[in-house]
This record gives C-alpha cells, structure tokens and sequence, in this order.
C-alpha cells in the first residue's frame, strides 16, 4: 500500500508476502515506481491512497509516467503473491492477487519482464536505477 517514485540510485520494496510488489520502469528516462498492493480490484470509489488496490495503483503510475512523456518502454516486474501456510487454495490471496495484476497489466497492453511469484516466503525488489538491473529475492 505504498507506491514511490524515484529517478536516480536504488528502489526498495521488502516484506512483500501475499501482497504483490511491482516495479514499473523506463530505462531510457531513468523514471521508475515501485508499488506494493495488497488487494486487486478498488470498490468503485476513489481511495484515500491509491497504492491499496492493484487497479487504483497502476493506473495511478501509468498516468504519472505518461504526464512525464515515459510510458513508452517501461519494464515491469512483480514479486510476492505467497500463500499462508495455513490457507486452502480457493483462499489463496496472494495467486489470486498476482493474477489480477497481471490482467490489468494484461488490459493496458503491459507484459510483465521479470517475476517472483508464489510460495511461501518474504520477497525483496531492489532497482538499481542507474544500472537499470532488478533484483528479486
């Protein structure tokens, strides 16, 4: 439920479990966002923080990137979508999750680059901006 933008050195999204963290960036500007969702599809309002649901969150990124003429080239990355350990799998939160992320990426023409999907471990996403490299861990 956070979302960040950043232009120079490192983006750090940590503790990503069932939540979906995704890194939107575009090399050639050296512009690039890092949000961490924890639901998919907002109620039809607008919510106090756009960050919280999948939908609200990309839309609100791509925009920005728009408005600063760097749509065009962005990579993406997503990390996290763990299941509880003690969940059943129509419970399953974080696949559930991963799956409407990528279906609204899927809905704006975005295919998804690199990704760390699943299981059931903390997931970490560090961009280094000014190497334009992506690591999940």
């Amino acid at each position: 439920m956070r979302c960040e933008f950043a232009s120079e050195g490192l983006l750090w999204i940590d503790k990503i479990a069932t939540g979906v963290g995704i890194i939107i960036f575009n090399s050639r500007n050296k512009l690039a966002a890092g949000i961490h969702v924890l639901r998919g599809i907002s109620p039809g309002r607008i919510p106090d923080n756009p960050a919280y649901f999948a939908d609200t969150a990309i839309e609100y990124v791509l925009d920005e990137f728009k408005n600063k003429g760097a749509l065009n080239g962005v990579s993406i990355a997503i990390a996290g979508g763990a299941s509880m350990l003690s969940s059943s799998e129509k419970e399953n939160v974080g696949s559930n999750l991963v799956a409407i992320v990528k279906d609204i990426l899927q809905n704006k023409n975005l295919s998804v680059k690199l990704e760390g999907v699943g299981g059931t471990k903390l997931r970490t996403m560090i961009l280094n901006i000014d190497e334009g490299k992506i690591k999940i861990t």
